[in-house]
């Protein structure tokens, strides 16, 4: 896989902006379809509290089986609810109070947290419970007609985020969301045949993954 120069930046994008930015989320794509087929299936009806870190609409809530009890945080809550946390959680903790989670999930979140990257993946350690899981998706910028939007401040490879993760976690597996000639996510002819797929596949992943989902722990 090629390496990246990590890039990061100062440039935090406020609540107006994912204000704008969340509605493009509140119907469920791709990758949050393909994340709650993974949690449905791993929990195997057993009963789990789940936080979604930078949740939006909370769109993702509408996919989960009913044993996973959804929360969710966000600088930016289109409808308030009692699972539904507002804050900036680029300038404070990420929590929900003193409550402890068997998953985090954070989708499209870590290309935008800059240098706080490595005090986040901290703080979602000390929330998950005995056990939990978290779930990420990251950008794979080596892909080979990698679009690097102005909105990102953290540019790096799979290889270099896995790095950082195993600084706290340890990383499970990783494996790409989806895979496309163009960095996008597939259209849906694709994704009877994209969703079940959970393993890199030999030199092709590398160029034309769109992006992947790290599953980690906390050591024990």
């Amino acid at each position: 896989m090629r390496e990246h120069v990590r890039t990061i930046n100062d440039r935090f994008m406020d609540r107006d902006f994912w204000l704008r930015e969340n509605l493009q989320y509140a119907k469920p794509n791709f990758r949050l379809r393909k994340c709650a087929r993974f949690l449905n299936r791993e929990t195997r009806g057993r009963h789990c509290d789940l936080l979604d870190v930078g949740c939006g609409p909370a769109s993702l809530r509408r996919l989960l089986a009913p044993n996973i009890h959804y929360h969710g945080l966000d600088i930016a809550i289109q409808e308030p609810a009692p699972y539904l946390v507002q804050r900036d959680f680029v300038q404070d903790d990420i929590s929900f109070g003193t409550k402890r989670f068997d998953i985090v999930v954070a989708l499209g979140v870590f290309e935008y947290m800059g240098r706080h990257q490595a005090e986040k993946f901290e703080e979602i350690a000390r929330i998950l419970a005995p056990g939990g899981k978290f779930l990420m998706s990251y950008i794979n910028f080596d892909h080979f007609r990698a679009m690097i939007y102005p909105a990102y401040n953290n540019v790096q490879s799979i290889a270099g985020l896995t790095t950082s993760l195993q600084r706290v976690f340890r990383v499970e597996k990783c494996f790409p969301v989806s895979h496309h000639w163009r960095h996008r996510q597939p259209g849906r002819n694709a994704w009877a045949l994209q969703i079940p797929l959970e393993r890199p596949i030999p030199w092709l992943s590398s160029w034309f993954a769109v992006e992947y989902f790290c599953v980690c722990t906390v050591p024990v």
